[in-house]
C-alpha cells in the first residue's frame, strides 16, 4: 500500500480515538449531575423539615407568650378580688377569671400539641440530616471517581496527540491539509474503504477502471463525488476444503 495512504489511514484511526476520548470527557459533567440528584433531593427534604421545625418552634413561642399574658391577667384579677363589694360583682368577677382560665387551658393544650409536633419534626430533621450526609458522601465519592477518570482520559489523550504528531510529519503537507479540510467539511471520516466498486463514505459507484487502480494501492485516489480518500482491503480468502 502507498505509504502516504497508509499513514492517512493510521492518522484517522488516531483521530477517531482522540475524538472518542474527547466525547467521554464532555460526558463526565452529565454523569456527575446524575449522582448530584439524590443529594439535591435529600437537601430539599432536609430544608423542608427544618422549615417545618422552625415554624412550629415560632408558633410555640408565640403561644407561650400568649399564655404568660393570660396568666398575668388572671393574677391581676385575683388580686382585685378583695376589692369586690357585692355578690353580683363577685359573681361577674369570678366569671371573668373563669373565662380567662378557659382560654389559658386552651392555649396550654395548643402548646402541648405543638410540643408533640416539635418532637416529631426534630426526629424527622435528624433523619434527614443523616440522609444528607450519606448522599453527600456518595456524591463526593463519585466526584472523586469521575475526577480520576478525567485525569486518566486526559493522560490518554496526550499520549494519542504525541502519537499523532509522529504520523503528521510523515504525510505530505498538501495531503494533510486536504485531509483536515475533509474532516471539517464532512464531520466524519476523510479516508474510507472502496468495496465492490462503491465508495463506503457516500455509497456512490466507482468507475471500474478507477476501482482497479484503487485495488492496486500504489497511488492515492479520491471519490469523484465526496472527495474522500479511498483505500482497498483485500477480502480474506475462503477456508480451503481439507476433505480428502
Amino acid at each position: 500500500m502507498n505509504e502516504q495512504l497508509k499513514s492517512l489511514i493510521e492518522l484517522q484511526e488516531i483521530d477517531s480515538v482522540i475524538l472518542s476520548i474527547a466525547e467521554k470527557i464532555d460526558a463526565l459533567p452529565k454523569k456527575l449531575e446524575k449522582f448530584k440528584t439524590p443529594l439535591k433531593e435529600a437537601t430539599a427534604a432536609h430544608q423542608k423539615a427544618k422549615t417545618q421545625l422552625d415554624t412550629v418552634s415560632k408558633n410555640k413561642k408565640a403561644k407561650e407568650s400568649e399564655l404568660e399574658e393570660f396568666q398575668d391577667k388572671i393574677n391581676k384579677l385575683k388580686l382585685r378580688s378583695k376589692d369586690v363589694k357585692t355578690n353580683k360583682e363577685y359573681e361577674a368577677h369570678l366569671k371573668e377569671i373563669e373565662g380567662f382560665e378557659k382560654s389559658k387551658y386552651k392555649i396550654e393544650d395548643d402548646i402541648l400539641t405543638l410540643m408533640e409536633s416539635l418532637e416529631a419534626f426534630t426526629r424527622e430533621l435528624q433523619n434527614e440530616d443523616v440522609k444528607v450526609k450519606k448522599a453527600d458522601e456518595e456524591f463526593k465519592q463519585q466526584e472523586k471517581l469521575l475526577e480520576d477518570e478525567k485525569k486518566t482520559l486526559y493522560a490518554e489523550m496526550e499520549t494519542q496527540k504525541v502519537k499523532r504528531k509522529e504520523f503528521v510529519v510523515r504525510i505530505d503537507g498538501d495531503l494533510y491539509e486536504q485531509y483536515m479540510n475533509l474532516l471539517k467539511k464532512l464531520e466524519g471520516p476523510a479516508v474510507v474503504r472502496a468495496k465492490n466498486e462503491i465508495c463506503l463514505g457516500c455509497n456512490t459507484n466507482i468507475p471500474p477502471q478507477l476501482f482497479n487502480d484503487i485495488r492496486k494501492s500504489e497511488n492515492i485516489f479520491t471519490c469523484f463525488y465526496c472527495k474522500r480518500f479511498l483505500y482497498f482491503i483485500e477480502p480474506p480468502s475462503p477456508p480451503s476444503d481439507t476433505r480428502s
